[in-house]
């Protein structure tokens, strides 16, 4: 093999690993001569009770019931646990059609471990599964690799990011309560002492949930495990403290469900996105967990075999506390909502907590291994847990590559991070201001001014919606974004800012060191990322589309909405809206009926409102007059402002609108409406609900 052909499949690596595909080794399933040897508990005594404050309420039991008719026809894997709560046959295909997954121990199997372990726990007094089954399911778990710390062997699973984190502890602390005294396969571990292990870092996970929120914040994807997750220790747990954090953790989501949903959508900024979910998808894949929980958009029959979906349906002890049911309907109409999710990598400190073995969980669930802060203890721990670093940060030579330049220019791998952040820091899920606005005609929602100019992964930062398919962001793709599909999800990330029904959105990056220039360019050659951004905005979803003096106006029934180009833009598809180069201002503003008058003369008013733009070395100076809000001024670096007045652009509280006001980094939200108060405190696992009418 010539140097040319080894260079290219040294960068084919680095891209891989960049893309952080995962690395599969199947196993085979066992026969039944070779299964682990258990003895499985059959009894969970549970002496505490979560409705002690608060009865379910009517039209959460009521989706509860429409969703399990849905499901129980279904022949997928999740809904044999809708099957089985219900006392019906279950589909032993459907059971088995995961089996393989289950024993790839170094193959994602997290994502099943979900699924079996609530099949196990409600089959224990329905034994509606053949024992046959049953068997190889509990001799997949017996054989199982739980985290990464049980064994020195070479670590190839993907478990670092947020969601695999309460998936892997979920599953190790629920199937350790099933089998205390017998011990595992790969770990040499009693049941008793994975329970133990897995207690700490589940107890870490939810109170950093409670703290500071999710990293990976409002992900449509991604909070369907979580819910998941949570519900399975909710009801099968024997801690108190777990089971009571774990229903606090999904109040929170409940709260965010209400506060960013609009019309079937999950309309808001998110942390992780794929394009399949946002840029092609008629409904989010969280709908049906938001429907059930607080009746917010509608029920869809075909959609019956989701993870989260199924949990909420069938669980025994989770319900929302009523409050957020009728806050979610209350906020449906005129509301405006600030919230905080995530820390800053600089804030360990602050929050007490290290960048050391003991909180890297924090900072790696936060796509964070790679950052100034770091990096050092990455790499050692990659080399003590012999972690494939194809896993977490890309693969060996990527790590040597590192390694090297630090030695050449006798420095420390901090430093040479700093010199890569582009890439390094840009990845990290670090805080997210996250602004809403919203009326019956339309929402504004949007990450204010969010880490611009850095290198994304998945992060969708803002989205305008008239309804649950007439809706419109923008994007610039390129740099490490996770896989060759994504075309509207992470990439380079802009300077959004935003104003009640008004927002301007600025692409553009500064330079960096020639080595992570070189990177950037050759990513860019080997995945066809081009020098582009754009905007999606589906033509077909609206009943009226129209282009004029760099304005693209659309109108859905009775909502307007209005997006200016700095750059020259052209129709790419049916719903691309192109302009070449990776530089560009994008202005939108949302007008209705009630608000504007007719389409005509709401085109005519953002027509004639007067615009100025100067092209700076870096982003732009932005003077737009808008027809709602009046004089606004924006630039790349600097305040938002209206009418002469700062716009809070962050940092924000955890929480700021009608229903809460907290603090941001406390441990206790208090959220009010009405006669009715829920305090869910994360210091002493306090859970409390009042109804003073």
């Amino acid at each position: 093999m010539n140097n040319s052909n080894k260079k290219h499949i040294k960068i084919f690596l680095i891209i891989i690993s960049l893309l952080n595909l995962p690395l599969i080794i199947a196993f085979p399933i066992k026969s039944n001569d070779d299964l682990w040897d258990y003895s499985m508990r059959t009894k969970f005594p549970r002496d505490f009770d979560l409705f002690k404050n608060f009865n379910a309420t009517p039209g959460f039991r009521e989706r509860q019931s429409i969703y399990l008719n849905s499901s129980k026809y279904s022949d997928g894997l999740n809904a044999q646990s809708a099957r089985i709560h219900l006392g019906l046959e279950v589909n032993e295909d459907s059971i088995e059609s995961d089996f393989e997954r289950l024993f790839d121990i170094e193959g994602m199997n997290d994502f099943t471990w979900a699924s079996y372990v609530r099949l196990l726990y409600l089959d224990i007094n329905k034994s509606l599964i053949n024992e046959n089954q049953k068997e190889k399911i509990i001799d997949g778990f017996g054989r199982s690799k739980f985290w990464f710390t049980e064994s020195t062997e070479t670590n190839t699973d993907i478990v670092y990011t947020e969601n695999h984190q309460i998936l892997c502890h979920t599953a190790e602390y629920l199937i350790g309560q099933l089998f205390p005294n017998d011990t595992f396969t790969y770990s040499k571990m009693t049941g008793k002492e994975h329970v133990a292990h897995a207690k700490n870092l589940l107890l870490k996970w939810l109170d950093w949930r409670g703290q500071f929120g999710f990293s990976e914040w409002n992900s449509n994807t991604y909070l369907n495990p979580d819910i998941t997750s949570l519900v399975n220790l909710v009801d099968f747990a024997m801690d108190e403290e777990i089971v009571y954090k774990a229903a606090m953790v999904l109040d929170l989501i409940a709260f965010s469900f209400a506060n960013n949903f609009y019309k079937n959508r999950f309309a808001t900024s998110m942390g992780r996105c794929y394009d399949s979910s946002r840029a092609y998808s008629s409904r989010d894949s969280i709908s049906e967990a938001a429907w059930i929980m607080l009746g917010i958009g509608k029920h869809n029959p075909c959609d019956n075999n989701g993870r989260a979906g199924v949990a909420l349906a069938t669980t025994k002890y989770y319900a929302p506390p009523p409050i957020l049911e009728e806050i979610a309907q209350n906020a449906s109409k005129y509301f405006e909502h600030k919230e905080r999710q995530g820390i800053y990598l600089d804030e360990g400190d602050k929050y007490d907590i290290s960048y050391e073995e003991e909180d890297m969980m924090l900072w790696w669930g936060m796509s964070a291994p790679m950052a100034p802060e770091t990096i050092e203890e990455s790499f050692m721990m990659l080399e003590k847990y012999n972690i494939e670093p194809m896993t977490l940060l890309g693969p060996q030579i990527l790590v040597d590559y590192i390694k090297l330049l630090s030695f050449l220019k006798g420095q420390s791998l901090s430093e040479t991070s700093k010199e890569l952040k582009l890439i390094t820091k840009g990845v990290c899920l670090e805080a997210a201001n996250v602004y809403t606005y919203r009326t019956p005609d339309y929402q504004l929602s949007g990450a204010q001014d969010h880490m611009k100019g850095m290198d994304g992964m998945q992060e969708h930062i803002w989205q305008a919606s008239l309804d649950d398919t007439a809706y419109v962001f923008t994007n610039s793709p390129g740099g490490v974004t996770k896989n060759f599909d994504q075309l509207f999800m992470g990439g380079w990330k802009p300077r959004g800012t935003f104003f009640k029904n008004v927002g301007i959105i600025q692409y553009d990056r500064t330079t960096s060191r020639l080595e992570a220039e070189l990177l950037i360019a050759l990513i860019n050659l080997f995945t066809n990322n081009r020098a582009i951004n754009h905007a999606y905005f589906p033509r077909e979803a609206f009943d009226e589309v129209q282009q004029k003096d760099g304005w693209t106006f659309g109108k859905k029934d009775n909502s307007y909405i209005a997006l200016y180009s700095y750059e020259p833009a052209f129709w790419a598809s049916e719903y691309e809206l192109r302009v070449n180069g990776f530089k560009n201002a994008w202005i939108v503003e949302l007008g209705s009926k009630e608000e504007s008058g007719s389409f005509e003369d709401f085109v005519s008013e953002i027509k004639s409102a007067s615009l100025e733009i100067e092209s700076l070395k870096l982003g732009y100076d932005i003077s737009y007059k808008s027809p709602s809000q009046g004089k606004i001024a924006v630039a790349w670096e600097g305040p938002m402002k209206v009418k002469g007045e700062e716009v809070d652009l962050g940092d924000y509280p955890r929480f700021d609108n009608p229903y809460c006001s907290q603090e941001f980094g406390t441990k206790k939200t208090v959220i009010e409406f009405e006669a009715q108060l829920l305090e869910l405190n994360f210091n002493n696992a306090s859970r409390v609900y009042q109804d003073l009418s």
